[in-house]
């Protein structure tokens, strides 16, 4: 019962925040995270601790800018997940840049694996489901209701969403035997190797690399840009060309590190764009 009354009043809140035109739906985020970034102290004092690792040369005060602008950037990004299918099918809303880099790793017939970032819009990144089936990997909600209106939505725009559990693996080796297109995001700590990130140890995920050296499919990464006018950039940037030595775990090691400092150098770039409030270095347990 307490999981179907939280469906309703999120379906209800839905229904209202979609009344609104677009434009007041990303004030009403841009709210949201002002709100946030004051009030969720724990949040706010990773979020800089973080900025401040990363970046120190910066001032606090460009330090304190770039936290806030994310906070806005990653609201507007799961606000607009509300809407997703409205605001991914219409024409203007996305621009996917480099899309030949895509399209030439698929023709070898081998499928892709995507690595992704949590940067600007990123699921509108999945404007690529348009042209190719996409299968990606999810947390379960445990709001079972929310959880299939997650599922369901993702499937009317083209996507397989699998929910992380013990068959997570044996299900990614399904669809690569189907030659499907496999994105992964892979720029948070969890379970992998241990890499240089921004001058400090911690651990990054190796999935798409595992995935891509076990099976011999390309491997090309890309982001997102949330601009301005909350419109969005997609930028696939590259295939990788993966370090091959014949030694499998030195490999996906080496080739963890590699994807992880392509990927510093965009935050370095475009640092508002991060996720910033995710204890990336475990540097929670210093904060006082």
């Amino acid at each position: 019962m307490k999981y179907k009354i939280e469906y309703l009043i999120i379906l209800f809140f839905i229904k209202i925040l979609c009344s609104f035109p677009e434009k007041i739906r990303f004030k009403i985020a841009e709210s949201f995270a002002v709100a946030g970034y004051r009030l969720i102290k724990k949040r706010r004092l990773i979020t800089l601790a973080n900025l401040n690792m990363a970046f120190p040369d910066k001032s606090q005060e460009e330090i304190e800018k770039i936290a806030l602008d994310s906070y806005k950037i990653m609201s507007k990004a799961f606000l607009s997940s509300l809407w997703f299918e409205e605001y991914l099918k219409s024409k203007d809303k996305v621009a996917v840049e480099n899309m030949e880099v895509l399209d030439k790793a698929y023709s070898k017939g081998k499928g892709v694996i995507i690595a992704c970032m949590h940067m600007g819009n990123m699921e509108a990144s999945l404007k690529v489901a348009e042209k190719y089936h996409i299968v990606t990997v999810a947390k379960k909600q445990r709001n079972p209701y929310l959880d299939k209106l997650i599922t369901e939505n993702r499937e009317k725009v083209n996507i397989t969403l699998l929910k992380k559990s013990k068959r997570t693996s044996r299900e990614l080796m399904e669809s690569i035997k189907k030659k499907d297109i496999i994105a992964l995001f892979s720029d948070h700590r969890d379970k992998g190797a241990t890499v240089n990130f921004f001058g400090e140890t911690t651990i990054s995920p190796t999935g798409s690399v595992f995935l891509a050296l076990r099976n011999d499919v390309p491997l090309i990464w890309g982001f997102n840009i949330l601009n301005p006018d909350n419109t969005c950039t997609t930028k696939i940037v590259e295939e990788i060309q993966l370090i091959k030595t014949g030694n499998f775990k030195e490999d996906v090691q080496s080739n963890a590190q590699l994807l992880i400092s392509k990927m510093e150098k965009i935050i370095a770039q475009y640092p508002e764009q991060w996720m910033w409030f995710h204890d990336r270095w475990r540097l929670s347990k210093k904060i006082k």
